[in-house]
């Protein structure tokens, strides 16, 4: 198994390697540094050249540093790519095979990132593995995340999720939390007829106890059960943020497109917005 580290040197890649290097024991990691383009003018000279090599011989250095600072039987590697982040971390995901990526909720651009697009929640949603968007420091005795939380609706990707939590997370206390919400094909009305979410609110006591019992059942109860009403995803944060919790496991559709951009994605939401580190595991299906 080979985990991805996206590291630029900022304190958040710092807490990703951290992350990383505590929750994968055993796994091989694989750090990448992406240079990003830089706009030049002055090419007469060679001096375009000059400075990328300069570059990767910085990032190679900075990265193999890291790598020695590591256990002498810690298995690492480095890449350095030059490109944008987005396509370059994905284009390392794949060529070397990683089975989960771990990347900080922000690099070295801070607060100016959050209002260009985050490359975390790109990666979050196009990656075809797990992806963990570390916001804190490891525990500082290594021990798992105490309280996890999961949303969790009954879907496949939310019982993949859950599976993930529980087996990656044995000796935390995990509970899974229905947002109790009408779907979208409840509330469009060019689906269905202006009785269909009252016939939905009927059933809701019903539908809530059957979405819990599947996810008891699922987890062989060896977790806690919640439910909390409002819009999924600020629902999910602000539980999260009342009730302390240390790391958030969630499924993703992997929507992407036009769709994706008219109705959002809980998932992407909460990275942006949790107060703690999440997992976004992908479903399997899609």
């Amino acid at each position: 198994m080979t985990v991805l580290v996206a590291y630029d040197g900022s304190e958040q890649s710092e807490f990703a390697l951290e992350m990383a290097t505590e929750a994968f024991p055993d796994q091989q990691l694989c750090l990448a540094y992406v240079i990003e383009p830089f706009a030049d003018h002055t090419e007469a000279g060679g001096y375009s050249a000059t400075r990328y090599q300069q570059e990767f011989e910085r990032a190679e250095s900075m990265l193999q540093e890291v790598i020695d600072s590591l256990p002498e039987d810690r298995s690492a590697k480095q890449v350095v790519r030059y490109g944008r982040p987005i396509h370059e971390l994905l284009a390392v995901a794949e060529d070397e095979e990683v089975d989960h990526i771990v990347i900080g909720s922000h690099g070295r651009d801070g607060a100016r990132r959050l209002l260009l697009g985050s490359v975390a929640e790109t990666v979050v949603r196009r990656a075809s593995v797990p992806v963990t968007v570390v916001r804190q420091p490891p525990s500082v005795d290594g021990d798992s995340p105490a309280q996890i939380l999961v949303p969790f609706d009954g879907s496949d990707p939310a019982k993949a999720a859950l599976d993930y939590a529980v087996k990656r997370y044995p000796d935390s206390e995990i509970t899974a939390v229905y947002a109790v919400y009408p779907p979208k094909e409840v509330t469009d009305p060019e689906i269905n007829s202006p009785g269909e979410i009252e016939n939905w609110a009927d059933h809701l006591d019903e539908h809530t106890e059957e979405v819990i019992h599947t996810a008891e059942e699922y987890a062989d109860e060896q977790i806690e059960t919640d439910t909390v009403g409002g819009d999924p995803a600020p629902s999910i944060v602000r539980y999260a943020d009342e009730h302390e919790t240390d790391h958030i496991v969630m499924g993703s559709h992997g929507r992407d497109g036009l769709q994706r951009l008219i109705m959002g994605s809980v998932a992407e939401t909460v990275v942006r917005r949790s107060p703690t580190s999440v997992t976004v595991v992908r479903d399997p299906e899609a």
